[in-house]
């Protein structure tokens, strides 16, 4: 016979042997108390190999040494060995029955199970009942009643505790392929969606740009366990003007991220070819169209500030109004033009509307996220709660970095317990032309130093 070794996990053989020194040494202790007085010269001898071959099997175990078809081996030498042992002391128990150590057999038959599951505790039980039949057979002299008998009393339980113990085990080993199974799937999640906020995180920006003229806070939170998509930005344009956008991917959080760089790309890059928002947000629903069938889609804003013709142009494409907040009349607008959300209709059209920008007008943009965390009764932080900060927080001077961070407490106190599933972001700018009219008596004062 071929041996190769192996050095992998014994822990089952080690458990085998610990139960057959047990079973030795009750084989011993059954012998020794028999109604035959003496034990048989044969059973010493057999006891004695029996503590060699386990003492051999110990050593194998703790090494971690497996020699090729070591399981088969020991599963065939230890029928023979409870077969030879049932056979030296038959007709020695209380009642001078067939023998005390027949039970052993079911002990043989558990192993069975345990290392080749249904198919080996079954061949294990038709072994045993073969030997077991040929001792009976032995004894009674060839009598026909007494192998009915022993078919009844044995060989029948011997099936049983085999179907029982081989099921049992095998159902065990598929429950844990399947845990295991999962947990893998499950860290390939894990990690695939790790990637995917690193990368996402990225795409957001760290810090605002400066943009003379404007004041500009935002604030972005992921969801605790999964996010939306959200994402802003804030892009500068030539002729003082500037891009701000706020976005919502919806639909399969993870593949939504991984396409993120691509939505923003599409954005910047409509932006240096049209000017209006409406058609931005027309050429970029065809450019992300292809790559958002047939499960996802984007909820967008795009507003554009024309700091040299004091206005701002804005397209809506399925996304939560924007606020508006007068600061001369402190009267609040709802920005509700609109159109379908990016990624449903390719030839969507997105309409256009201007308002004109006084000094000192706050404009609020903002993603579901915030309208609609629920406390623990369900009720929503809702529009008109996020109205009213804004407008109060005009109303008292508050920088737009406190009125941001208010609000973001808010929402977070409104939902403390509850685990959100959205992204929130909130962007504001207020619009302050006066900086721009001193970097311009800046520009002009330095040229005219330089002249002197």
């Amino acid at each position: 016979m071929r041996l190769a070794y192996q050095n992998v996990p014994q822990e089952s053989e080690l458990v085998v042997a610990i139960f057959r020194t047990v079973l030795i040494f009750l084989a011993a202790l059954a012998a020794a108390l028999g109604t035959a007085g003496t034990i048989h010269p044969e059973m010493k001898l057999s006891i004695l190999a029996a503590i060699v071959y386990n003492a051999i099997l110990f050593i194998l175990a703790l090494l971690r040494i497996r020699i090729h078809g070591q399981r088969q081996t020991i599963l065939v030498l230890d029928i023979l060995l409870v077969s030879a042992w049932v056979y030296f002391t038959w007709g020695t128990g209380l009642e001078a029955g067939p023998s005390p150590l027949v039970p052993f057999y079911y002990l043989v038959i558990v192993i069975g199970a345990l290392w080749f599951g249904i198919t080996g505790t079954l061949a294990t039980a038709a072994g045993i009942s073969a030997l077991y039949l040929l001792l009976i057979y032995h004894f009674s002299g060839g009598d026909a009643l007494a192998m009915v008998e022993a078919i009844y009393r044995q060989v029948i339980y011997l099936f049983l505790v085999g179907l029982a113990s081989g099921y049992v085990v095998d159902t065990h080993k598929r429950e844990r392929e399947q845990w295991a199974r999962s947990q893998v799937l499950l860290a390939q999640y894990q990690e695939r969606f790790r990637a995917a906020q690193e990368m996402y995180e990225t795409l957001i920006p760290v810090q605002l740009p400066t943009v003379a003229g404007l004041e500009l806070a935002a604030r972005w939170r992921p969801a605790l366990r999964e996010g939306g998509g959200d994402f802003y930005d804030v892009v500068p344009l030539p002729d003082d003007r500037v891009m701000l956008i706020v976005a919502d991917v919806a639909g399969k959080a993870t593949h939504g991220v991984t396409k993120l760089p691509l939505f923003k790309a599409a954005f910047l890059a409509a932006s240096q070819v049209w000017t209006d928002p409406g058609q931005i947000l027309e050429r970029v629903n065809q450019i992300v169209y292809p790559q958002l069938q047939p499960d996802m889609f984007i909820t967008a804003c795009v507003l554009i500030i024309d700091q040299q013709r004091h206005t701002f142009l804005y397209a809506n494409a399925g996304q939560d109004a924007p606020i508006f907040v007068r600061n001369r009349t402190r009267e609040t607008v709802l920005l509700e033009t609109g159109g379908l959300v990016l990624g449903i209709d390719r030839k969507a059209t997105y309409p256009t509307e201007e308002q004109v920008l006084e000094p000192g007008d706050t404009l609020c943009l903002y993603t579901d996220g915030i309208t609609e965390a629920r406390d623990a009764d369900g009720e929503e932080f809702g529009y008109q709660n996020l109205e009213a900060r804004v407008l109060a927080g005009v109303a008292i001077g508050l920088s737009l970095e406190s009125i941001v961070e208010n609000i973001f407490d808010a929402v977070q106190q409104h939902a403390h317990r509850e685990s959100r599933h959205d992204d929130t972001t909130l962007m504001m700018v207020r619009y302050r032309p006066e900086e721009l009219e001193t970097v311009a008596e800046d520009g002009a004062a330095a040229p005219a130093a330089k002249n002197g």
